[in-house]
């Protein structure tokens, strides 16, 4: 604990947090935006979206955000690995039909697995 007047020394590797940001089309078959190169999506069935990062986080301690683009949709999701979680849109009248919907999508983790 610093002391009134100390100041906390940086450790090396502190706090390596990356960000992605892409959206995925309703259909699940392309991705777009800035980091549409570093995931990849695979449809597998209607409104469920499995994402896959290029290169997995640290651990799967990291959080998505997911703002859906289709009119009458929700979304969840479920992180499954540090480098594998799933969308599922669902309908909003009852939240539990499955709907394709689009989604943007932003996902923050960290590289590195030391805790200060």
């Amino acid at each position: 604990m610093a002391l009134a007047g100390q100041k906390r020394s940086l450790k090396s590797r502190q706090r390596e947090i990356r960000q992605l940001h892409f959206i995925v089309s309703a259909d699940g078959t392309s991705v777009t935006g800035l980091d549409k190169n570093q995931v990849s999506v695979a449809d597998t069935g209607t409104g469920v979206k499995t994402v896959t990062l290029d290169e997995a986080f640290a651990s799967a301690d990291y959080s998505v955000q997911v703002t859906v683009a289709t009119a009458d949709a929700i979304a969840n999701v479920e992180i499954t690995s540090s480098s594998v979680f799933v969308i599922d849109t669902l309908d909003a009248t009852d939240g539990t039909t499955a709907k394709d919907a689009a989604v943007h999508v932003c996902v923050t983790g960290s590289d590195v697995t030391e805790r200060y």
